[in-house]
Order: structure tokens, then sequence, then C-alpha cells
């Protein structure tokens, strides 16, 4: 019950901190509405009691109830829908800026990487704009609850028993809860595979994959895999369609059984002459009525129901948020520079349902003012190594230390906003060029100097030049004005949007030159590297490079080899060659292609 009302109140929420009066006059509005079927059965049968007993007065008084219910109810409706949809839509909104927030707000990135994680947040996205709507769901069941009163107030005087019409909805109602709980179990058990048929659906239509999807002829496997994926997902939730259909059959068939026996008592009473013409015409309407309500509490009942689960995947992605945020006395600001640098005490990680670890016992010391880069062969751990470093994983095993202060103890955001990173899948912000560079440091986001000042530590200050308006074109073909950039140009902006911050902590260059050749790569790095020791100079920057050039990474102060998740050698290229090791020999691999 707790948790109910907990779910129910924070979707509730939404409707009333993003549009308080219209929720409120949308629920005034409802019960208004309810009373409108009442109110004209109760005015047909004083119309047909008049007409019977030739009575004037009485067939105005109807006539007069009957017109202020349909012009009301006419207004009335107008009024409701309207509310409704901008009760919804502002909820809505409120919802996406709350998820945003919240799915963007958590320091790390478990949540976008773990399959049971990745489960819960799909159907969350899918099912978002019903979160919205839990004010149209209580609507609905105030409407039911008001014209229930009404109406048993009404039937109540013409026999008791009669009161017994309401209880007969409770198995449609039964019925429709447990056929929601069906297709919601469905939902459920099919969500890896529906995140697999829309994956597939975008790989065949998107522009990216089109390149690949034609060179390889992938059009046929793609259908058929689709096909038989999207297969298995309608054969999983049509069967809990059908069964809910079943269910909710039998509900009509009750509903249907004490509607005749309701009108058929009323009959007898009417023979008996203990009831009116009018009774019977009221009794009629109420009992129509009262199939409306059931179906309509069905209705309602099942969607609230099925809201509150929703809320449920909403409010474990709040627990999770809050869960994973640091508390204000456990906490240290970020150093304003490094004196002495970061270690990896015995570092080991291994994510979530792996048997094996990552990283194993990495135990490896950047000096404050160095220049370090991690070489391996492809899943040796850089990447993780990387993201440790960045505070969007904690390790599994160890600690690692800022100055002899241990990194989870560093408050999250203060530490992101004195690092700066360049990623291999690096992120196409499809915004103005000055600002795709500009969000690497928000505060000085609008000025062209310092983009400039970027782009020149980036080795790019000829980008403006290439584009139709400079740094103000648009970016990204979809966009009115926009312009697409080649692979390169937009690692380009990637390095220039690392590069915006002038003395970070920690600088990570992950694979940022992949899309470069192997010259303009040294030499922007040469030229980096230089600038990065004159910036250490004032704040002890850290910068950390990855990269599969050899040729490239010789530059660093220090060299890591990775191998198998363990720092296998650690020193100077000069050093490392000497020593004739796993670096030496994958360095004379390398250069030999080159020669």
């Amino acid at each position: 019950m707790v948790s109910w009302l907990r779910d129910y109140r924070a979707l509730m929420g939404f409707s009333f901190r993003a549009a308080p009066a219209q929720a409120t006059l949308f629920l005034v509005s409802g019960a208004v509405m309810s009373l409108v079927y009442p109110a004209a059965a109760w005015g047909f049968k004083v119309l047909v009691d008049a007409a019977v007993d030739r009575d004037t007065n009485g067939a105005l008084i109807a006539v007069m109830v009957l017109s202020a219910s349909a012009g009301l109810g006419l207004i009335n409706g107008l009024y409701y829908v309207d509310l409704l949809f901008t009760v919804a839509e502002r909820a809505g909104g409120a919802v996406d800026r709350r998820l945003i927030q919240l799915m963007g707000g958590i320091p790390g990135i478990e949540h976008h990487e773990r399959p049971e994680h990745l489960d819960r947040l799909d159907l969350l996205r899918e099912q978002r704009s019903m979160l919205g709507w839990m004010t149209n769901a209580t609507a609905g069941l105030l409407r039911v609850a008001v014209q229930l009163v009404a109406s048993g107030v009404l039937l109540a005087r013409l026999h008791p028993a009669l009161l017994l019409l309401p209880l007969f909805g409770t198995v449609s109602f039964l019925a429709g809860r447990r056929a929601q709980e069906l297709q919601r179990q469905a939902e459920e058990a099919t969500a890896e595979a529906e995140r697999l048929r829309r994956h597939l659906f975008e790989t065949a239509t998107d522009a990216a994959a089109g390149k690949e999807v034609r060179v390889f002829d992938l059009l046929d496997i793609l259908l058929d895999r689709h096909h038989s994926t999207a297969a298995a997902v309608i054969r999983g939730r049509n069967r809990a369609e059908w069964q809910s259909a079943g269910l909710q059959s039998v509900g009509a068939l009750v509903s249907g059984a004490a509607y005749a026996g309701a009108i058929g008592l009323v009959l007898l009473l009417a023979v008996r002459g203990r009831a009116t013409p009018g009774d019977v015409v009221l009794a009629v309407g109420l009992a129509a009525g009262m199939n409306a309500i059931v179906s309509t509490a069905v209705g309602y009942g099942t969607h609230f129901l099925r809201v509150l689960h929703v809320a449920g995947r909403y409010l474990w992605l709040e627990r999770y948020a809050a869960m994973t945020q640091q508390t204000s006395d456990e906490t240290v600001p970020a150093p304003d520079g490094l004196h002495r640098g970061i270690r990896l005490e015995d570092v080991s990680f291994r994510y979530s349902g792996m048997d094996a670890d990552v990283l194993s016992g990495v135990t490896v010391w950047l000096p404050a003012g160095s220049v370090v880069a991690l070489v391996g062969e492809n899943g040796a751990g850089k990447s993780t190594l990387v993201k440790l470093l960045c505070g969007l994983y904690e390790p599994t095993a160890g600690r690692i230390l800022v100055d002899g202060v241990d990194l989870s103890r560093i408050d999250r955001k203060g530490w992101r906003a004195r690092i700066s990173a360049a990623f291999q899948d690096f992120v196409r912000f499809e915004l103005l060029a000055r600002e795709s560079v500009g969000v690497g440091d928000l505060s000085r986001m609008d000025s062209e100097r310092d983009v400039a000042a970027a782009l020149g530590r980036a080795r790019a200050a000829d980008l403006p030049a290439q584009l139709p308006r400079g740094l103000e074109t648009q970016l990204g073909r979809d966009w009115e004005g926009g312009v697409e950039l080649s692979g390169g140009q937009w690692q380009k902006l990637a390095l220039e949007r690392a590069m915006m911050p002038e003395r970070p902590l920690l600088l990570v260059l992950d694979e940022p030159t992949a899309s470069l050749d192997a010259e303009t790569e040294h030499d922007l790095f040469t030229q980096y590297a230089e600038a990065a020791r004159r910036a250490a100079q004032e704040a002890g920057t850290v910068t950390v490079l990855v990269s599969h050039r050899f040729s490239t990474v010789r530059m660093a102060d220090q060299i890591a080899v990775l191998d198998g998740g363990r720092i296998k050698e650690l020193g100077s290229h000069e050093e490392l060659m000497a020593r004739g090791g796993l670096y030496a020999e994958l360095y004379e691999l390398q250069a030999r292609a080159y020669r």
C-alpha cells in the first residue's frame, strides 16, 4: 500500500507541478461530467411519468433538467478534452526533462551497458508518455466513483436489490486487471527481443550503415532476422492479448447478465404496480449507464495499474540515480592543480555479468605534468582504465589516488569540471560548429576567441574556412541549412572540444585521431605534447594518450603496456625498446609495415 501511494504521488506530482490550475480544473470537470448521465436518466423518468399523468409542470421540469444536462455536458466536455491534453502535454514534458536529468546525471555509465538495466530503461523510454497521463486515469476513476454513487442513490429508491448491480462489475474489473498483468508480463518477457527488432530496423534504414549493408549485401539477412525477431515478439504479445480478450469477455458476459436481471426486476415491479413507467425508463437508463461505468472502470482501472507499473520503473531509476550520488559530508572538492599526480593502486575491474576481470591488479603512477601513453592489443583494458580515471566506473577492487586522495571521495561534479577528454566513439553534436566545440567548456561556449584558440591547439584553425558560415554553420544535413562533415572533420571537432579547457587536471585522448592519417596524428600530438608540458607547469596536468600508432606514443614521458588487463611493461620509449620485450616487438611489427 505504501509503495502504491508513493508511486501514485510521484506521477501526480508531474501534473500538479507542471500545470497545477489545469490539473485541478480537470479533476473537477471530470466529476461534473459524471453527474450528467444520472441527471439525464432522472429527467427522462420525470418526463415519461409527466406524460402518463398529463402533468404539465412535471414535463417542464423534465425538459429543463434534460436541457441543462445536455448543455452542461457539451460545454463541460469541450473543456474536459482541452484540459486533458494541456495537462498531459505539460506533464509529459516534465517527465522527459526529469528522465534526461536522471539518466544523464548518473555519474557512471553502467546503466547504459548492463543488459538487465537496458531492458528496464528501454521499456521506460518506450512507455514514458504514459507517465504524464496519470491525471487522466485519476479523473476517469473519479468519474466512475461519482457516477456510481449518484446512480446508486437513484437505484436504491427503486429497489435495494439493484444496489448489487455495481458489484457484478467487480468481475469485469478483476478480469481487466488480470488481463493487464498478462500483457505486462509479455512486454517484459519480450523486451530484449523488441530491442533487437528495433536495432535491426535502424541498422537496415540508417544512413551510417547504408554503405556496408549494400557492399556486403546484408538486406536479406537483416530482413530475415527482423522478421523472425518480430514474429517472436508478436507471438508472445499476441498470446497475452488473446488471453486478455478471453478474460474480458467473461467479465462482459457477467455484466450483461446483471443488466438483464436488473431490467427484469423493475419490469416485474411495474407489472405489480409498485413502479411507474418512468421508473422502468430510469432503470433502463441507469442499468445501461452502469454497464458503461463498468466498461469505463475496467478501462481506466487497468490503465491506472499499467501506469503505476511504468511508475515502478521510473522510481527504480530514481532510486538507482540516488544510490550512485555522493553525499556532501563524505566528499572533498577537486584540487585546483596536481602536485604529485594520480596513482592507481592494485586496481581491478570486472564488468557486470562477466566471469573474468578486464583489469587485474593494476598499479601505476601518473606523475603530475606528465604525458602517459597506454598501448596494447584490442581488449587489453586501455579504454576501461580511461573510464575509471574519468570516474565513469568505480574500481571493483583497489583505489585511484589523486594527490593522495581517493578519487571516490572527490566531488564527482568538481572532478568532471577539471578533466577533459576526446574519445574514439565521440558524439557528433549537430549544433552550430562553434557550439559543437564550445560544449567542451560551457562557460566559454559563446566566445569565438576561445573556440578559435581551441582550434589552434588541435591544429584545426583552417576548419572554419571549409564551412559555409564558418563557426556559425549548422552541422548535420537533417537540419535546415545544415552541412554534413567527413569522418575526419567530425573527429577534429571532438579533439577541439577536448582542447577547450586550458588547464585541466586530466586530459584523456582515447584514440581521438583514428580517422586522421599517421603523419597528421604525429604532427598534431608532437605539437600538443609540447603545449601540454607548458600547461602542466601551471596545473600539473596529466595527459593520458591511447593510440595504436607507436610513432605517436613514443613522444610520451612514459608508456604503459597493457596485456590481458595487467601492466606488462612501463617506461619511456627508449627504455622499453632497450628491454626488447612486448613493446619492442609490437613497435618493430608496426614499423616494418611502414617500410
